[in-house]
């Protein structure tokens, strides 16, 4: 009963790991056997390893070991009863099968791959196109209706003070902080609100209320800044995971050029795809109209 509640506990852990673990070289120490077949020291290494991780303490050596010997009795009994020769789990093997040796070739040709700083640089500069160069640092009083934002407007105009009138007036959560909002980007605003900041001049207070779903805003634009882009050095493992992968798509599309490859989808259910895709663009492109 002892080594049945381990298989229970431990064995999906155990097993996953055990059955992953490559054919050993052959200087590789024994720890156990069990029916003939060896359990070596690196094996035992790697799942105390991983167990001590998981849970978090210390597990000794021989519970590790008992906890491999259980699971390779278990296995060994499952070959015996035949479950190996089950249809659904050949189809199985034979997925787990393609997806490791997949696996290996895509990391073979990665190794291969040779990649220059000068493709790091055009990676980088190119995701840099996307961001934004500049920073604002703004206060805003965000009132329910336009009329109250427009007697505030009127206040400030005439000389009132805005961190005061914020801290009184705003119902949004910066309202006790005087409206601060620090700094920020226009793209992290709703496009109300940034088009009204982007519009603005430091120092500057909005003439009229910016109407967003939250309300009605009050604007001061205190001060603004060039945004700290992230250095290339920071992403160049991202920008060369990136071209790693553009550059095994390209390799699978020459790959599919000199390839005998016959479709044999009926007619009718590429034409319904066709149609579904066109439906979903099209609802798509209706959506992002303004």
């Amino acid at each position: 009963m002892k080594n049945i509640k381990k298989i229970l506990t431990t064995g999906l852990l155990c097993s996953s790991f055990v059955f992953s673990t490559p054919i050993l070289a052959k200087e590789s120490v024994s720890v156990a056997t069990v029916n003939g077949h060896s359990i070596s020291k690196e094996v035992l290494d790697g799942y105390l390893e991983i167990v001590n991780r998981s849970r978090g303490d210390k597990v000794p050596a021989a519970t590790a070991l008992d906890d491999l010997i259980v699971t390779q009795l278990a296995y060994q009994q499952a070959k015996k009863d035949g479950i190996q020769d089950r249809e659904h789990i050949k189809r199985n093997i034979e997925e787990a099968t393609k997806k490791i040796i997949l696996n290996a070739w895509m990391n073979d040709k990665k190794d291969d791959l040779k990649i220059s700083d000068k493709e790091i640089k055009t990676a980088y500069e190119e995701a840099m196109k996307g961001q934004e160069t500049q920073e604002f640092k703004a206060r805003h009083i965000l009132v329910k209706k336009e009329k109250e934002a427009k007697k505030i407007i009127e206040s400030l105009t005439a000389g009132g003070d805005f961190e005061k009138l914020a801290k009184e007036k705003s119902t949004g959560p910066s309202g006790p902080k005087g409206g601060d909002l620090g700094w920020f980007t226009a793209r992290t605003m709703v496009p109300a609100f940034a088009k009204a900041i982007t519009e603005m001049k430091k120092g500057a207070i909005s003439t009229a209320p910016v109407k967003t779903t939250f309300g009605w805003h009050v604007i001061k634009l205190e001060d603004t800044r060039k945004a700290k882009l992230p250095s290339m050095k920071s992403l160049e493992a991202q920008l060369k995971r990136g071209i790693e992968q553009d550059k095994l798509l390209e390799f699978i599309d020459s790959l599919k050029e000199s390839a005998d490859i016959k479709i044999t989808l009926p007619e009718e259910v590429k034409t319904e795809e066709k149609k579904e895709k066109s439906d979903t663009e099209r609802l798509e492109l209706k959506s992002s109209k303004p």
